[in-house]
């Protein structure tokens, strides 16, 4: 009967061993991969009616997830992380629009070309927004860079912005 507990309890310690990795003194914890994250789930959103909602979840996911690995001790750096890569995708999808930039989506673009999208709403308002737990500075970063990200991820899957309208 000893045999058995035995076993069981040395298979658990190695469980709880491969989910708890040791890090030598001084060494940095793990650090979430935003990045690979937000890459990977965002590419897996088809271009169908709950796109906004999905990427949408993409993003909060991260933010979850990257705090959860730092044992939710880092909400400040996943979030500034995550703005990170939104600001620097909406900056990938821009470069793939040529003739296109950020004007777009305020509605000071070329004649023609303006595109505002009032279902998605305006750049939040930085006076309303907070978060105990935040500095402001880094809501409203992230609020805008999550804002213009998906107004982008819109134009980028429309037809008529990337040029794959069928003739």
């Amino acid at each position: 009967m000893k045999q058995p507990v035995l076993s069981i309890v040395a298979a658990c310690a190695c469980a709880l061993g491969a989910s708890f990795p040791l890090t030598a003194a001084g060494e940095e914890p793990p650090v979430f991969d935003t990045a690979g994250f937000l890459s990977a789930c965002t590419g897996f959103v088809p271009d169908v009616g709950f796109a906004v909602p999905m990427d949408t979840q993409c993003v909060s996911q991260v933010v979850r997830m990257c705090n959860m690995s730092l044992e939710n001790n880092a909400l400040q750096y996943c979030v500034d992380s995550a703005a990170a890569w939104l600001e620097a995708d909406g900056a990938r999808i821009v470069s793939q629009m040529p003739g296109f930039g950020k004007s777009v989506l305020d509605g000071n673009g070329p004649a023609g070309l303006s595109l505002p999208m009032p279902a998605l709403g305006d750049a939040p308002d930085c006076t309303k927004i907070s978060d105990p737990n935040l500095p402001s500075e880094l809501v409203c970063r992230y609020s805008e860079a999550l804002s213009e990200w998906l107004k982008l991820r819109v134009l980028m899957r429309s037809e008529d912005m990337t040029g794959e309208a069928s003739q």
